[in-house]
């Protein structure tokens, strides 16, 4: 290849990818509002019920929290106890 002929392939590749990029960001940008709404932060009972599927169903995220709160992680290196947990019953 000619020096002319690298310079037409380098250029037309960088401005292909300048290109492209052009139009990924138009459809990856976000609206003012839809940011402005992220930065507020929302009260626990706003989220929506998590599907925890099979045994537990839908669980609140009040209801995680309080199981956490009740039953925190053993500590590292600490041998770990499967049990069920007692969400939303008796």
């Amino acid at each position: 290849m000619t020096p002319g002929q690298i310079l037409l392939y380098c250029g037309s590749c960088i401005a292909l990818v300048v290109i492209g990029m052009s139009f990924l960001m138009r459809a990856a940008s976000v609206s003012p509002e839809t940011i402005k709404r992220s930065e507020t932060p929302q009260t626990v009972g706003r989220f929506a019920p998590i599907p925890m599927g099979g045994l537990y169903g839908t669980v609140t995220v009040r209801e995680l929290v309080n199981y956490y709160l009740q039953n925190p992680p053993p500590a590292q290196g600490g041998a770990f106890v499967p049990r069920l947990p007692k969400i939303g019953g008796c």
